[in-house]
């Protein structure tokens, strides 16, 4: 028997005229089409759903679970955010399945700014991707999935055997995993670092020492002076070597820091620079306290003397204000002193203080005054992309690589000169290797005028050289980028 053929006939004729009784059928399908007259709401809804059932079984060429065995699936909540078109949708799945992760991650953040939600045809690979554990930002898709997903991006979850968002503000210290307590932690910090801080005092003894490290440092987010006593505890009592060093590093990053002024006051006097002479430097005696307060007694550099050694480990460790009183000048112009010409020769690292207080000011006016390869390299990405406009660094690199620290974390476009610096360096390289990657992050960050650059750059090497392929690649990605822009602006 042909178990559409009743179905069929009883819709030509209407559920009104002749009502469906099922006879003759597989045992299996009986049972259930009985569970779903009893609670469908009329005998048009029993029908619908009988209709459904019976089309799919003769699709699957299996018998159908019994009763007891089916699981009842509630019907999807209503949203009350309108939904974007389905071009959003289209856009978002092609970026996923062509793997740009940094333009979905774009598109995603200017979606937030519509409040829209992602029509729920195009939510499964979306949100597939945002809980792939290889996915490294997992945990950011999630957070920003569930603000454009809706009531249907949550109640789709437990059918795609999902665990509610990954970032949703509702874990608790005592139930969550570590991983959990370094993301509420980092939260926190951003958001309220007081808050993030009364955590740590109160549940931070409960945990091992690799823990407690690497909690401790999720406190160099919005590191501030109020966190002083409680690191200068941590570096007093901890029972872990690992722990008390965290903490000392994190207190070295304070220029107000009480640590910070010890080394201050160590190298007070100790240095003395005369225009014709240039640096000398008084001799100082390491001492049992001095190794407590993280220095080393002998270089590693056996043609750099260990007083000298001592001395410049101080010089690495002091803020901006203690070189301005030591030139006797404004900061501006003792930064330019100092990299001009700094203490202990090429054994001085000045990058390394400069890093480690992140000082935008010391480093603005040490690359005005010196550009070169290994300042550009660590420095610049503390500048602004003002500041960065007037920096003419040179590159001698042969490294086809933008700086990580280049890349600033909110995200804001550069200036039409330094991507056109940053492009430079990049074919300044011996190496004709490029990845995906770093092409997709580039369109973000190059303004739109860099597109005829990019496209001439192009044109001026053969078809299939690497660098024209890059710079291809990279119009695309800016092209993309400008359409996520138009799609998104147009829908606020």
């Amino acid at each position: 028997m042909n178990v559409t053929e009743p179905i069929i006939n009883a819709a030509l004729l209407g559920t009104a005229t002749k009502e469906f009784t099922p006879s003759g059928f597989p045992e299996a399908l009986e049972e259930n089409f009985c569970l779903l007259q009893e609670k469908a709401e009329d005998t048009e809804d029993a029908f619908y759903q009988i209709a459904a059932l019976t089309f799919a079984y003769q699709r699957a060429g299996t018998e159908p679970q019994s009763a007891e065995e089916t699981t009842a699936i509630s019907e999807a909540p209503e949203d009350s955010l309108p939904y974007f078109d389905r071009s959003v949708g289209e856009m978002l799945v092609q970026m996923v399945n062509e793997r740009n992760r940094y333009l979905l991650l774009y598109a995603y953040r200017k979606a937030v700014q519509c409040n829209k939600l992602i029509p729920p045809f195009y939510l499964r690979p979306l949100i597939f991707r945002a809980y792939d554990r290889n996915n490294p930002d997992k945990h950011e898709e999630q957070s920003l999935l569930s603000l454009l997903t809706g009531n249907r991006g949550r109640w789709l979850l437990p059918h795609m055997e999902l665990p509610d968002w990954g970032d949703t503000g509702n874990e608790t210290w005592e139930t969550a995993s570590h991983e959990e307590r370094k993301r509420m932690l980092q939260r926190l910090r951003k958001e309220t670092p007081e808050q993030g801080l009364a955590l740590l005092q109160t549940e931070l003894k409960n945990e091992s020492a690799a823990h407690r490290d690497e909690l401790i440092q999720c406190l160099r987010t919005n590191l501030s002076k109020a966190d002083e006593n409680f690191l200068q505890e941590i570096v007093t009592t901890d029972r872990s070597s690992n722990v008390k060093e965290t903490a000392r590093r994190l207190l070295c990053s304070l220029p107000d820091s009480e640590l910070v002024k010890t080394y201050c006051d160590l190298l007070h006097g100790k240095l003395h620079y005369k225009m014709l002479l240039g640096w000398s430097y008084d001799k100082i005696t390491f001492t049992p306290e001095m190794k407590k307060l993280g220095l080393e007694e002998v270089s590693s550099n056996k043609k750099e003397k260990d007083e000298e050694f001592l001395l410049r480990q101080l010089a690495e460790r002091v803020p901006l204000s203690f070189w301005a009183e030591f030139y006797d000048c404004s900061p501006e112009k003792a930064a330019a002193k100092l990299a001009k010409k700094p203490p202990f020769g090429s054994y001085f690292n000045l990058c390394q203080p400069i890093e480690n207080f992140g000082d935008n000011l010391w480093a603005y006016q040490t690359l005005k005054e010196d550009s070169n390869e290994a300042y550009a390299s660590s420095l610049m990405g503390l500048l602004t992309p003002e500041q960065r406009e007037e920096i003419n660094f040179q590159t001698d690199s042969k490294s086809n690589y933008i700086p990580e620290s280049w890349y600033n974390a909110d995200g804001t476009q550069w200036g039409i000169k330094f991507s056109t610096r940053a492009l430079q360096r990049l074919f300044h390289s011996n190496y004709y290797y490029y990845p995906k990657e770093m092409a997709e992050r580039l369109s973000l960050y190059f303004p739109p005028e860099m597109l005829p650059k990019v496209e001439q750059q192009a044109m001026a090497y053969d078809a299939d050289h690497a660098i024209a392929k890059f710079c291809r690649l990279t119009a695309e990605y800016m092209r993309m980028k400008e359409k996520i822009n138009t799609m998104f602006n147009d829908n606020k």
